[in-house]
């Protein structure tokens, strides 16, 4: 029996990423049964993914979990609560692993208190890295990310639609009540602390990227706390044509950088351009981007179903990933593996977690160290698109060459090691 869990992503929060795991501990473990622990909206999601990706999953047991954020007290207790319950379930089945797909430092915190108990001595887990990594560098190493500010609230509400209200008034208490408490409960539960906090041989991590380790050994002890490395496991989407467009088309594709974006934008717009151009996002934040009459939201700032962003995705050239340097040194964006998965190149920053995949002797897009040098190409790709054409080509060929390196099945070796015991 394999007992995943999604403790903290509700709908479409990680869901490439969870269904990419789910597929490949099914490869790992073709004849066992998979029971998977997630909140309600997020299983819909992860059904719809698989469906989406052509993926058929036997012998799996959907089993729906309430959670609240892990920054509060009763947040805590939730979990204590609800951790406890799942892992006598598994022991009262005859097993004793979980694969956590997520994890805070509060969260990993309850799952080490449980295990000192009698009935859990004999538990093991499997927790996937996220951002919360990057905590382990020094303050002097971690990234500032500058904001764009929101709109104020009563503009908010006027533009707002009553059938809009509850969800936005969810949104507004996630922002504005339960996330101001994080700042606190980071201080208390500091994530190399906890890591280091009663680990044991019972506890293997999985990092998203090879770059992740390298910069992490400066510092933690990464063979101590057994960090194996599975390359994002996505499906990907099956390979298309190259877009037959009359003027060149960027996207944004996902989170995104508001802040990034929009200084792109200004400096693009004081450019005496000559030809048009669109900058799509395919995304939700679209903040920065008013008055700029080339840059779109299909979305308008609401979520996309994953169809939704694929059919936005198809005539697009290439991708804007706006990372500066100081990003994803400890952690993998999704957005370069999105770029696999559609076939597009890539223009992006000088960044450890985008060079890991661009490499120079397979290059798959081109690399900036400024916005100036940024801003300079998409001019000269707006103005000079057609001759850009073939070399987009030669990247989506070298596309092609890293998705088979990267393809799920290649991980399965991996995947398997990092939850054996």
């Amino acid at each position: 029996m394999i007992v995943i869990c999604e403790p903290q992503c509700r709908e479409h929060g990680h869901e490439k990423l969870n269904s990419g795991f789910i597929y490949g501990l099914r490869l790992a473990y073709p004849q066992e049964k998979i029971i998977f622990y997630a909140d309600i909206t997020h299983i819909r999601v992860i059904k719809k993914i698989l469906i989406n990706d052509n993926i058929i999953i036997n012998n799996i047991e959907y089993i729906p979990i309430k959670f609240r954020g892990s920054f509060s007290i009763i947040g805590m207790l939730t979990y204590y609560s609800l951790f406890k319950k799942m892992f006598s379930n598994v022991v009262a089945t005859g097993g004793n692993k979980i694969f956590f797909l997520s994890f805070s430092p509060t969260i990993l915190y309850i799952i080490k208190k449980l295990k000192q108990k009698r009935k859990f001595l004999k538990m093991k887990f499997t927790l996937v890295l996220h951002g919360d990594f990057e905590n382990i560098a020094d303050k002097r190493y971690r990234p500032i990310v500058p904001l764009l500010p929101n709109k104020p609230i009563i503009e908010k509400i006027r533009q707002t639609k009553l059938t809009d209200l509850p969800r936005k008034g969810v949104r507004f208490m996630i922002n504005h009540i339960i996330t101001p408490w994080q700042p606190i409960f980071t201080k208390l539960f500091p994530t190399k602390k906890i890591l280091l906090w009663k680990h044991s041989v019972d506890f293997k991590y999985i990092s998203l990227s090879p770059h992740i380790i390298v910069n992490a050994e400066e510092f933690i002890d990464v063979k101590k706390l057994n960090i194996y490395t599975v390359v994002m496991p996505y499906v990907f989407a099956e390979p298309t044509h190259l877009p037959n467009n009359k003027d060149v088309k960027f996207a944004i594709f996902g989170n995104g950088d508001s802040f990034m974006l929009h200084n792109v934008a200004v400096q693009l717009s004081q450019k005496e351009l000559k030809k048009p151009y669109e900058i799509r996002i395919i995304g939700m934040d679209k903040r920065g981007t008013d008055g700029f009459p080339n840059i779109t939201c299909p979305g308008s700032g609401e979520p996309l179903t994953r169809g939704e962003m694929e059919k936005y995705a198809q005539d697009i050239d290439i991708f804007l990933i706006l990372y500066e340097k100081n990003r994803y040194r400890l952690s993998c964006s999704g957005s370069i593996l999105e770029s696999l998965s559609y076939m597009k190149p890539v223009l992006h920053f000088n960044n450890d977690c985008i060079n890991t995949f661009n490499k120079q002797d397979n290059p798959i897009g081109i690399c900036c160290n400024t916005i100036e040098e940024f801003v300079n190409i998409m001019e000269d790709i707006i103005e000079n698109y057609q001759a850009y054409i073939h070399k987009f080509q030669i990247f989506r060929n070298n596309i092609l060459k890293l998705r088979k390196e990267f393809a799920i099945e290649n991980s399965v070796t991996i995947i398997k090691d990092s939850f054996t015991w």
